[in-house]
């Protein structure tokens, strides 16, 4: 799957994105804030750009926002190389692919360009509901969405479909694997 090459926008009206960041590994345990505006800056992810297997890390858990700095340490902890969620593998060009969870292919998905669910704006959205795919609840349930905000990595968050309304769980990125 290809898109077209955007710039990325500035932060919302009211909103400052002051940290440019380096790689994934220095976004693990980011304010579920600080990681909303970085994304708000990037563009829709590529997976060509990130490569056939990106490498997962777990950036942050969106319900303990309000109790941030007392949950970093768990965060850091499950982001950690020992996390049985190693990163996604893109097929088809890109337009599908899988998790891979100890070594294995699980929870296929369906990867497109789709209206963000945070901002409305463009996103790689990865949604895991095809009948096709066989994913239970509340796998079938979700949804993930990428933005690239930094050379050869992207962000977003997970979204859980709760009471007829997308709820951002936590908030996650992939990296190519150099």
């Amino acid at each position: 799957m290809t898109t077209q090459s955007e710039q990325p926008r500035e932060p919302a009206a009211g909103r400052r994105c002051n940290t440019q960041p380096i790689s994934l590994d220095s976004l693990i345990a980011a304010h579920p804030d600080a990681l909303e505006q970085i994304y708000a800056t990037g563009r829709p992810a590529d997976p060509a750009e990130l490569g056939d297997a990106p490498r997962g890390r777990l950036l942050a858990l969106h319900p303990t926002a309000r109790v941030h700095l007392a949950t970093r340490p768990l965060v850091s902890a499950l982001a950690s190389d020992w996390m049985p969620w190693k990163g996604n593998e893109f097929d088809h060009g890109g337009n599908s692919g899988t998790n891979v969870v100890f070594g294995s292919k699980v929870c296929r998905f369906k990867a497109q360009l789709a209206p963000s669910e945070v901002d409305g704006m463009p996103t790689l959205a990865l949604t895991y509901g095809e009948k096709a795919f066989g994913n239970p609840w509340p796998v079938s349930a979700l949804k993930d969405e990428l933005r690239t905000v930094g050379n050869g990595f992207a962000i977003g968050p997970v979204l859980l479909r709760w009471q007829d309304r997308w709820r951002v769980v936590l908030w996650f990125g992939l990296a190519r694997v150099h």
